[in-house]
């Protein structure tokens, strides 16, 4: 019974961790300029917490930032042909 509810306790703690994450990403994509700001540092620029808060997400804080730098140069490509 402890077993099952240390995976429980485990399993909301990654959840927590991943709706920062989830919260930093909708802060970048459509938040007031400021909260913008922080959170592309975060995402993009953050050497200390950004890897914490991925790894006890259960995510490879390398793999995430290479996936947000591919989405932000195709969001940059589909902004300039747009304009154009």
């Amino acid at each position: 019974m402890d077993n099952l509810a240390s995976q429980n306790q485990g399993r909301s703690n990654q959840k927590l961790w991943q709706a920062v994450i989830s919260s930093a990403l909708a802060d970048w994509v459509r938040g007031p300029a400021r909260h913008k700001e922080k959170a592309e540092y975060f995402l993009f620029h953050d050497q200390d917490d950004f890897p914490f808060v991925c790894r006890f997400a259960g995510l490879n804080p390398e793999s995430v930032r290479e996936s947000l730098w591919l989405i932000r140069a195709q969001a940059v490509v589909d902004s300039k042909s747009n304009a154009a």
